[in-house]
């Protein structure tokens, strides 16, 4: 049997010509995004503008300013003074390069004793050239030296003892050319003690190798 169309031909004609619900709904959203990146791109421009109009305002208002106000001259008497100036911070730098740290290098003196081991005398001379602002310039012919010397005297009960004493000092950073001067047997001491004496030398800080 052969289908018949019993649809008038307008209808049919209506149902062909209308657009697709889905894509009037895909256009429509492709013109609210266009809308909004155009809307946001407008308001980006506008603030770049804006910041850089103020810059520019900020620019002149700063050269008008050094017109007015130009930056003082530096006189040659302040150029004089402030090489003095640098001329004492670089002495009282060398200075301080040059000075013996005593707290630190007795403290580790005492750090390092052996137990039994006692001091009688300590004595330290520091020389005048370990500070360069006071070596001598005159030619009257005296020398100095950069090393400062340090003897210890003391007694204590073993000849181990005094060894072990002279081992710790060797390792101690601020201290150089540690020597055994005497050690001797105290018989008449009871119980018997060992007297000793030991020199050292001490490198200033500007000096240290």
């Amino acid at each position: 049997m052969r289908a018949v169309n019993l649809l008038p031909k307008d209808a049919e004609r209506a149902r062909r010509t209308t657009p697709d619900p889905a894509l009037l709904v895909g256009v429509a959203g492709l013109a609210i995004a266009l809308a909004v990146l155009f809307s946001m791109y407008m308001s980006a421009s506008g603030k770049v503008q804006d910041k850089k109009s103020t810059r520019g305002d900020l620019q002149n208002e700063y050269a008008m300013l050094a017109k007015v106000n130009p930056p003082p001259k530096v006189l040659p008497i302040q150029q004089k003074v402030a090489s003095l100036e640098n001329d004492r911070i670089s002495a009282v730098a060398s200075a301080l390069s040059y000075r013996i740290p005593w707290d630190d290098i007795l403290g580790q003196i005492a750090l390092v004793m052996p137990s039994g081991v006692k001091l009688t005398t300590l004595t330290a001379t520091t020389p005048v050239s370990a500070n360069p602002l006071y070596s001598s310039t005159s030619t009257t012919g005296t020398t100095t030296t950069s090393t400062t010397g340090l003897n210890i005297s003391g007694w204590a009960y073993s000849q181990e003892s005094v060894f072990l004493l002279m081992t710790r000092l060797k390792v101690l950073p601020p201290l150089t050319d540690v020597t055994l001067i005497s050690s001797a047997k105290n018989s008449t001491a009871s119980p018997v003690t060992y007297t000793f004496s030991i020199s050292a030398q001490i490198l200033a800080p500007g000096n240290a190798s």
